[in-house]
């Protein structure tokens, strides 16, 4: 069995009450960690059995690896097509997290769904409001 580091595997947690699927990057994500969590999100979003809202934490991450922008903003597209109605994504408060950020939200056709935040709390906030609620399924 091969230890798997925090620093390079991302988190999926699923809140289900609130129809909010959350992950937090790793500080250094790798092809191998994505194709984990490409897999597992997957799962995750089949769950949900109909619309639901992400939040992603990427603000433990520096920049991200420029080889995995295309397929970040691939799955993007897939969770767009399999339910996700809005996203919220927390960068560092810096211009090139920004920068990235918001090139991911566009090659993943993400635009007029996805904001940005430098807390958590404001991005769980801003799924959580009540012109965001999702019916219930």
């Amino acid at each position: 069995m091969v230890a798997r580091s925090n620093d390079t595997e991302f988190q999926i947690t699923v809140h289900r009450p609130e129809r909010i699927i959350e992950v937090r990057y790793p500080a250094r994500p790798n092809r191998a960690s994505l194709d984990r969590y490409a897999q597992a999100i997957r799962e995750a979003i089949r769950s949900m059995n109909g619309t639901w809202k992400c939040l992603v934490d990427q603000s433990a991450l520096l920049v991200v690896p420029p080889e995995l922008t295309l397929p970040i903003a691939e799955l993007n597209r897939w969770a767009m097509d399999h339910g996700m109605e809005i996203t919220a994504r927390v960068v560092r408060p810096s211009a090139i997290s920004e920068m990235q950020a918001r090139r991911i939200f566009r090659e993943g056709g993400l635009e007029d769904r996805a904001s940005l935040y430098t807390s958590r709390d404001e991005a769980w906030r801003s799924l959580s409001a009540p012109s965001n609620r999702l019916p219930d399924p």
